[in-house]
């Protein structure tokens, strides 16, 4: 059994995070069963003045080691442990206005305490859980008996976790990992040659991490390997036509996006649409792996664009200003196309970056190459009512 604390943080060290003041009161170490081995993580259960309480969550993964900070709330509509139980992996569910899906389903169990614990956490305790992921956030459900938690979650960069607690950055990075390493060394000032060549080499690392990320996952490791999700079953007939946002688009082509990040790939749909005066537009369902909204994106032609290696530099919770529109980094991804049907244009074996960077009552869609960039703005739409106006459209090739 693994005892050992990985990181630098110890019992009785304050930091700031969130806002909030806060005291390492403990340290446990959990431990779940992945196909026949043992996985361990650690927790560290923090406490404020005030008496509020948080925990700090590190976990050693194939690519390197992640923070997550969770705070206990109540959901609106309280969830019993029957309910909690009956949940399944893709299972939908609903927390803070947010329409997610569950992403595992496992159990723990208490292998060690140091200092304090949480209320009623003890050595040997077993609890159930599952994860619910979508829109960014991570929500933890775990149940003991007839009690039920719930728990919030944000990821955090080392840079955060040292920053708060004092610590030295290198420490913190070298915990994350070749991977999120390479990602964060990005946020370092060089002169403007040095950072077109290191930008040249995070784009070559990048792709090959999320190449090693795939083949790991074919490897079938059910705890540490990517998350995959298939794209739904969508189809929009081909030059069907609707209006969405006060304009008339018609479908002129259809492709299905790859998406590849840290830990999770992913499909969706894209239809290319072009209005009645042939400006293009796409329509997305769902940016991420949970998210069930569609988006519609019409591009943006910023008199100063924002350039492939500037996009390149950005790291998620960065702000982001295009043509008067501020957002903030909330995903960053390698994308593959493959065109499916109409005339969407032939990039099946072309790879770009992007990012989705979010705002008030809108999303900032960038992809770029080494040559170029494209920068939309998206809106959300209603995905039924969008649905059911295209299907009702009569394609034109059908009236001929």
């Amino acid at each position: 059994m693994s005892k050992r604390n990985p990181t630098p943080l110890q019992v009785g060290m304050s930091g700031t995070l969130a806002g909030r003041t806060y005291r390492v009161a403990g340290r446990i170490v959990l431990s779940m069963d992945d196909a026949g081995e043992t996985y361990y993580w650690n927790e560290f259960f923090l406490k404020s003045d005030a008496g509020e309480e948080a925990t700090l969550v590190f976990e050693e993964t194939e690519t390197g080691g992640q923070w997550r900070l969770f705070t206990l709330f109540e959901p609106d509509s309280p969830m019993t442990a029957r309910e909690a139980s009956a949940k399944r992996v893709g299972d939908p569910v609903h927390f803070d206005n947010r329409d997610l899906r569950v992403t595992l389903v496992d159990e723990s169990r208490v292998e060690h305490i140091e200092g304090e614990a949480p209320e009623g956490v003890e050595r040997g305790d077993v609890a159930r859980y599952f994860n619910a992921e979508g829109s960014n956030r991570m929500f933890v459900v775990s149940w003991t008996g007839d009690e039920v938690e719930c728990f919030r979650g944000a990821d955090l960069s080392p840079r955060v976790v040292a920053d708060a607690f004092g610590l030295p950055h290198e420490q913190l990075y070298r915990l994350a990992g070749p991977p999120r390493g390479a990602m964060f060394a990005r946020q370092q000032n060089y002169g403007s040659k040095a950072s077109l060549v290191f930008v040249g080499v995070v784009v070559f690392l990048v792709a090959i991490i999320v190449f090693v990320i795939v083949v790991k996952a074919n490897a079938g490791n059910r705890r540490n390997a990517v998350i995959r999700t298939r794209a739904a079953n969508e189809s929009l007939a081909s030059e069907a036509a609707a209006m969405l946002e006060g304009k008339r688009y018609r479908v002129t082509g259809h492709q299905v996006i790859e998406i590849a990040q840290v830990g999770r790939f992913h499909e969706r749909h894209e239809y290319l649409l072009k209005d009645e005066d042939g400006n293009a537009a796409r329509l997305i369902c769902g940016l991420g792996a949970t998210d069930l909204d569609w988006w519609l994106f019409t591009a943006l032609n910023p008199i100063e664009p924002l350039t492939p290696q500037r996009a390149a530099q950005l790291h998620v919770g960065q702000k982001v200003v295009v043509d008067g529109y501020e957002a903030a980094v909330s995903e960053i991804f390698q994308a593959r196309v493959r065109p499916a049907t109409g005339s969407a244009p032939a990039t099946g074996d072309i790879v770009q970056f992007g990012f989705t960077a979010r705002g008030t009552a809108f999303v900032l869609l960038a992809l770029w190459d080494n040559a170029a960039i494209q920068i939309h703005r998206g809106v959300r739409v209603d995905a039924k009512a969008t649905k059911a106006a295209f299907q009702a459209s009569v394609p034109l090739e059908a009236t001929k």
